[in-house]
C-alpha cells in the first residue's frame, strides 16, 4: 500500500513536470510570436517607406527587392510559430484529456529575481518519494527472502479440539453406557520436514536472496542517479541565469545599434543591408533573452519535480488551472 501511494505521487508529479513544460514552451512561443509580428510591421513600414523612396527617385529598386525579400521570409517564420503553438496546445489537451484549454496566464519572473541557486541539502532529500519507494523495495524483498528460508526448517503444526457425547459411551470405553462423562477434548503435534527436494527449496531461497540484493543495487543506483540529476539541474538553472543577463545586455548594445544604423541609412550612409542586418540582430537578441528567461523557468520546473515540489515550487500552473479530469 506504501509503494502504491508513493507511486503515485511520483507518478503525479511526473504529470505536473510535463503540464509545466508544455505551458512554458508555449508561453515562450507565444512571447516570440509576439515579438516576431513587431518586426514584420516594422519592416512592413520599411518596405512602404522605400517603395514611395523609388518612386520618388531616392532608392533603388534593389533596396526594394531586398526589404520585401526579407519581409516575406519573417512572415513565413511568424506562420511557423503560430503552427508550432498549435501543435503544443494540442499535446498539452490531449495530456490533460481536456476539449479546449483556458486562456493562458504568463508567469511573471521579474528580472531581478533571476538569481543562481545552490544544490539542495542532504535534509532536503531525506523524505522524497523515489527515495522511499526504493527504500520499500529493499524491505519487501528482504521479507520475501526470509519466507523462502522458511522452507528450509521444519513446518510445525497444532491441533486441538473440545466438544461434547450426544450419547452414553460406545462398549470400547473404559466407561461403557455412562451418560455422565460428556466432555471430549483432543490436541495432536504435527511436524514435517522435508528432507529431500532435488534443490528446489534452496534454489527459491538463492533466487529471493538474489532479488533482494537487486534491489539494494537498485536503491543505490537511484539515490546516485537523483544527485547526477539535481547537480545537472543546478548547473542548467546558473547556466540559465547566465544566458539572461548575456542576452538582457545584447539587446541593449543591439537596440542602439539599430537606431544608429536607422540614422545612417536614412542620411543615405548605410545602405538596405546595413538597416536589414541590424534589425535581424535586435530580433535575434530579443528572441534569445525570451528564450532565456523561459529557459530559466523550465529548469526551475525541473528541479521542483526532482525535489517533488511541483505543486508548491515556483509559480506555475497547477492541474486544477485546466480542470484535468486525470
Amino acid at each position: 500500500k506504501e509503494m502504491i501511494a508513493a507511486g503515485l505521487r511520483l507518478s503525479r508529479e511526473q504529470l505536473i513536470y510535463n503540464v509545466k513544460t508544455l505551458y512554458i514552451n508555449i508561453l515562450s512561443l507565444a512571447s516570440r510570436k509576439k515579438a516576431q509580428t513587431a518586426y514584420v510591421q516594422a519592416l512592413q513600414r520599411l518596405h512602404e517607406d522605400i517603395i514611395r523612396e523609388v518612386q520618388l527617385g531616392k532608392k533603388a529598386r534593389i533596396d526594394q527587392l531586398q526589404a520585401g525579400a526579407d519581409l516575406k521570409n519573417r512572415r513565413a517564420e511568424q506562420a511557423r510559430i503560430a503552427a508550432n503553438i498549435k501543435i503544443l496546445r494540442g499535446t498539452l489537451a490531449s495530456l490533460l484529456n481536456v476539449e479546449q484549454l483556458p486562456a493562458f496566464q504568463d508567469i511573471v519572473q521579474p528580472a531581478d529575481s533571476i538569481l543562481p541557486v545552490d544544490a539542495p541539502s542532504v535534509e532536503q532529500l531525506a523524505g522524497l518519494e523515489r527515495l522511499r519507494a526504493a527504500r520499500l523495495e529493499v524491505e519487501k524483498n528482504s521479507k520475501l527472502a526470509l519466507k523462502a528460508q522458511a522452507v528450509l526448517y521444519p513446518q510445525v503444526a497444532l491441533n486441538s479440539s473440545y466438544g461434547q457425547n450426544f450419547g452414553p459411551n460406545d462398549g470400547s470405553h473404559q466407561q461403557a453406557g455412562d451418560w455422565e462423562n460428556q466432555e471430549v477434548w483432543q490436541a495432536g503435534l504435527n511436524l514435517q520436514w522435508n528432507i529431500f527436494d532435488f534443490g528446489g527449496n534452496r534454489a527459491k531461497v538463492q533466487k529471493a536472496r538474489t532479488v533482494e540484493r537487486q534491489s539494494r543495487y537498485e536503491q543505490a543506483k537511484t539515490e546516485l542517479e537523483l544527485r547526477r540529476a539535481l547537480q545537472e539541474a543546478v548547473t542548467k538553472i546558473n547556466t540559465a541565469v547566465t544566458d539572461y543577463d548575456s542576452a538582457r545586455e545584447e539587446l541593449a548594445m543591439r537596440r542602439e545599434s539599430e537606431a544608429i544604423e536607422q540614422v545612417r541609412y536614412e542620411q543615405g550612409v548605410a545602405d538596405i543591408n546595413d538597416i536589414l542586418s541590424a534589425k535581424a540582430r535586435t530580433q535575434q537578441a530579443l528572441s534569445r533573452l525570451i528564450g532565456a528567461g523561459y529557459s530559466y523557468k523550465t529548469t526551475r520546473f525541473y528541479l521542483d519535480y526532482l525535489l517533488e515540489n511541483g505543486e508548491t515550487g515556483l509559480a506555475g500552473p497547477s492541474l486544477a488551472t485546466f480542470g484535468a479530469r486525470r
